[in-house]
């Protein structure tokens, strides 16, 4: 096998280079596996199946600090009040009052 069949087989699984980017393991390690076992193996699940499990999840949701998610959104809703009051025009005009229309048989100032 050679290291163009290698780049091949890592462009039809992009988890393998988030796998090295996060520091799990190393485009050597890869290689070498790929030489052993080749691109068919059972060996390749290790490396694509999640290791994220329900009570993992549970935990990082226990984790949470509530308080500071209120206090985040209670600072996100005042940032957007202000921005509406900024916005918001003081006098609202009625531009229905403001144009008249010119009747229909009127061309010009006549």
């Amino acid at each position: 096998m050679s290291l163009e069949n290698f780049k091949a087989f890592v462009k039809t699984r992009p988890n393998l280079a988030s796998l090295v980017n996060s520091g799990s393991t190393s485009w050597q390690k890869l290689y070498e596996t790929f030489e052993m076992y080749g691109s068919d193996s059972s060996v390749w699940n290790n490396f694509t199946n999640s290791t994220v499990t329900i009570k993992d999840m549970i935990n990082n949701i226990k984790s949470i600090d509530v308080t500071e998610v209120q206090n985040s959104i209670n600072s996100l809703q005042k940032g957007l009040n202000y921005i509406g009051e900024l916005v918001k025009p003081k006098d609202a005009i009625n531009l229905k009052n403001v144009y008249e229309p010119r009747p229909l048989y009127r061309y010009f100032d006549d």
